[in-house]
């Protein structure tokens, strides 16, 4: 695996909690300006069965839906539902991409689709709804 700074990826910065133990995630723009999301999985990642385990992937993508809606927005934003498709596994070690849709953005609100993969292979398609909260 190539270092993901070599790549033009950047880390999450955050202020710890889950996503620092879930992580590192990484994030980059291509050059159509459109988030590319990323993490290398490991060990730490997997379940007993020895594949990726479902809340890992489901935490990265919750994530990095939180990030384009902020990105967005330029403000802070909270999950309201993300419903989730699991089309197939794979086996930890590997790089694990993401990327988000936003499809409508209101005042209040942001819908966001988007999807994640591991070596050109679907592991799950997700949909969801955000807050997005009142500047302060």
């Amino acid at each position: 695996m190539t270092d993901p700074a070599e790549r033009g990826y950047r880390p999450f910065e955050h202020g710890g909690g889950y996503i620092a133990l879930s992580g590192p995630y990484h994030w980059k723009r291509d050059e159509a300006g459109v988030f590319q999301y990323g993490f290398q999985s490991d060990h730490r990642h997997g379940n007993p069965n020895g594949v990726l385990h479902g809340a890992a992937i489901l935490a990265f993508v919750d994530t990095f839906f939180g990030h384009a809606v902020v990105a967005a927005t330029g403000r802070k934003c909270a999950t309201i539902a993300l419903n989730t498709q699991f089309v197939a596994g794979a086996p930890t070690g590997g790089w694990i991409d993401g990327g988000a849709r936003l499809r409508k953005v209101t005042r209040t609100m942001a819908f966001l689709d988007g999807e994640a993969s591991a070596g050109g292979t679907l592991l799950l398609t997700a949909t969801a709804i955000f807050r997005i909260f009142e500047e302060r």
